[in-house]
């Protein structure tokens, strides 16, 4: 576990160090998201997933999403490692998104199954909301639940 765990450090610098030196928008904003998370479902099984997520836009249409990370299920750790890329609206007169367009790239080392991480992550809505709630840091949210909280990484 814990050469998937140095693995995963690893790619989540690597993918810091790569955005911060070919960074080129001109506007909006980065930020970063560490988040553990779990599911215990009916049949008794449980699933945990501990994931860095990247949060960049790009202009104000286009944003990505990096998802790193480790998901357990039933004894087994799979590797995350996928980014979404996200063209969306801004909804007038407030800080409501509309996804118009959602691309998935998964690497080659990500084995993780598909139906359960899409349902822990961002997969599964079409709205998201972002809310600043202190200085460089954002509560991003589906319209009902939270999605994560994150702090700002240099984007320009």
């Amino acid at each position: 576990m814990s050469v998937m765990f140095g693995i995963v450090l690893l790619l989540s610098v690597i993918t810091l160090v790569w955005v911060y030196l070919t960074r080129t928008q001109d506007e909006g904003f980065g930020c970063q998201s560490d988040t553990i998370s779990w599911k215990t479902y009916s049949t008794g099984d449980s699933t945990d997933m501990s994931l860095t997520t990247l949060f960049l836009f790009n202009s104000k249409d286009m944003v990505t999403v990096i998802h790193k990370g480790v998901l357990k299920k039933e004894g087994k750790s799979y590797l995350i490692d996928r980014n979404y890329t996200l063209s969306v609206e801004k909804v007038d007169g407030s800080n409501i998104f509309y996804i118009k367009d959602k691309k998935l790239n998964k690497s080659e080392d990500d084995m993780a199954p598909d139906g359960v991480v899409n349902e822990m992550l961002l997969d599964n809505i079409n709205f998201f909301y972002i809310t600043s709630v202190k200085k460089q840091a954002w509560l991003i949210k589906g319209l009902v639940l939270p999605v994560m909280m994150c702090v700002a990484v240099p984007t320009s």
